[in-house]
């Protein structure tokens, strides 16, 4: 005889010996843990690197450089300082050695570039551009890029060389910039062997370079436990760079910190990029205090 019942509807009670599906309600689970263990799985705000304190250049021209790996930092540094030397009425003059990526360039107007990518020619062209630095008693600001080898170079040939410009009135300030590679102190050591310490130098140790959600301290750990960062801080300070979380949206838009921040580009940075900014701007003013004298 044939089946004459209907098919069961959704909604309707299931027949003997079925079983229901299960209903997922949102809200209905049990806390996997108590509601005041809750901030114990978020990420913890570590607590501000401590400010170093630079020797006092404040009424001498400074002449600031930046060495350094690639991609740790140093035309990021460079811009921050330009943009508060220039915000503050200073008189600089800045340059852009790197032959091969003029990125300085891109931000500033006037910016000094050798007419050359010769080595020799370029080594030349810096000669002179401090020498009339030391003449005029002129602050610069130096991009050296991957030209750092032309300081090298210079430094090789000249004993002594920062000495004697702080001799002639103006003050060499030097900035080397790290990630978490003990390979990153590579130019800072080659300088020092060549005889190139001014008394106003800084170890800058970039957290850019910083893996997700590793301390700072673990991050660095191989850096700072290597004899050349224990030779090299003898004589230089120790600076931590915050990292630029809107660093890309920034670059796209080729402009100064200072006008992405208050919306004078176009596009303008969304809410969150200019959140991230205003942090990274606030932490450098707050990090670089103690050397705020070596900016032009």
């Amino acid at each position: 005889m044939a089946d004459t019942r209907k098919p069961e509807k959704v909604g309707e009670v299931a027949a003997a010996g079925r079983s229901r599906p299960v209903k997922f309600t949102p809200g209905g689970a049990a806390p996997l843990v108590r509601q005041d263990d809750v901030a114990a799985l978020a990420p913890r705000q570590e607590p501000e690197p401590p400010v170093a304190q630079g020797i006092d250049l404040s009424g001498k021209p400074k002449l600031v450089f930046a060495a350094g790996r690639g991609k740790t930092g140093k035309t990021t540094l460079l811009r921050w300082l330009t943009e508060k030397s220039l915000g503050a009425g200073g008189s600089v003059l800045l340059a852009d050695i790197d032959p091969s990526n003029a990125s300085f360039s891109a931000y500033f107007e006037d910016v000094s570039r050798p007419d050359t990518d010769d080595p020799a020619g370029v080594r030349h062209w810096l000669v002179e551009l401090l020498d009339f630095c030391a003449a005029e008693r002129h602050a610069a600001i130096v991009d050296l890029g991957g030209g750092d080898t032309t300081l090298r170079a210079i430094a090789t040939d000249m004993p002594g060389f920062a000495s004697q410009l702080d001799a002639a009135g103006v003050a060499p300030v030097m900035f080397y910039l790290c990630g978490t590679q003990p390979e990153d102190l590579a130019p800072a050591l080659t300088l020092a062997a060549r005889g190139f310490a001014p008394a106003a130098q800084a170890l800058v140790l970039n957290e850019y370079s910083i893996p997700t959600g590793v301390p700072r301290a673990q991050a660095f750990a191989r850096l700072v436990a290597a004899p050349a960062f224990t030779e090299l801080s003898r004589s230089s300070i120790q600076l931590w760079m915050p990292r630029l979380f809107a660093a890309d949206a920034i670059e796209a838009r080729r402009c100064w910190f200072t006008d992405a921040r208050e919306g004078k580009v176009d596009p303008p940075l969304g809410v969150s990029d200019n959140v991230r900014l205003r942090a990274w701007l606030e932490a450098m003013d707050r990090r670089f205090a103690g050397v705020r004298s070596w900016i032009p």
